[in-house]
């Protein structure tokens, strides 16, 4: 795994979605302009992503897109309205999550990432079953449009 300050070992990818597989060698993750929905699975089970930059137009990201990815430490999603179920499941070192528009978190998007344990979500309407489940959340803050938090959302 590459050092966030180590240069020497970022290698930098930009993901257009027709590439086909994301090179094992990247680090650092950024989404093309092109790129609206992040699909199921493109990045699961990466072992070296440790960072992933959306643009403000990627409105989704869908099942399983970065399950255990274990290095990942940091996404940046302006633009994403809604994660799908176990997106981010089982990111041992998720640690930074920065959304504006999130509204909607499908069970288990974050499920299993025990290093989360801060998140702000302005936007949010509705956060599954078992959401965030197995982080190490304890600064959980909300806007007023929270409608619905799931059963065992914060398990």
């Amino acid at each position: 795994m590459a050092a966030e300050g180590d240069s020497d070992n970022i290698r930098r990818y930009n993901y257009t979605g027709e590439d086909g597989e994301v090179p094992w060698d990247a680090t650092h993750v950024t989404v093309d302009k092109s790129v609206t929905v992040i699909p199921a699975e493109p990045f699961a089970l990466h072992p070296n992503i440790v960072e992933v930059v959306l643009h403000d137009k990627v409105k989704r990201i869908e099942i399983e897109a970065f399950q255990r990815c274990p290095s990942l430490r940091r996404v940046i999603m302006p633009g994403v309205e809604v994660v799908e179920r176990a997106a981010f499941y089982c990111c041992g070192f998720l640690t930074v999550v920065e959304c504006g528009k999130l509204e909607i978190i499908r069970e288990d998007a974050f499920g299993n990432c025990q290093s989360l344990s801060s998140i702000y979500l302005s936007s949010a309407k509705v956060i599954d079953h078992q959401a965030f489940a197995g982080t190490a959340l304890t600064d959980a803050k909300f806007g007023s449009k929270l409608e619905r938090i799931g059963e065992w959302a914060f398990y």
